[in-house]
């Protein structure tokens, strides 16, 4: 097993952070976005709640 420096060690785990952050934030957006789309869809009323009539 090859021996790995603390700095490789500290740069593998912050690139490994950083792309799990990237998919963890993706998956939540895409997931928050279809939430709210699916929400409002199934609400039946055309108009929203912040009618400013």
């Amino acid at each position: 097993m090859p021996h790995l420096s603390p700095m490789s060690w500290l740069l593998a785990i912050f690139t490994f952070w950083i792309i799990m952050m990237l998919f963890t934030s993706n998956i939540w957006w895409t997931n928050l976005h279809t939430f709210e789309t699916g929400a409002l869809k199934t609400s039946g009323n055309n108009h929203t709640p912040w009618s400013w009539s």
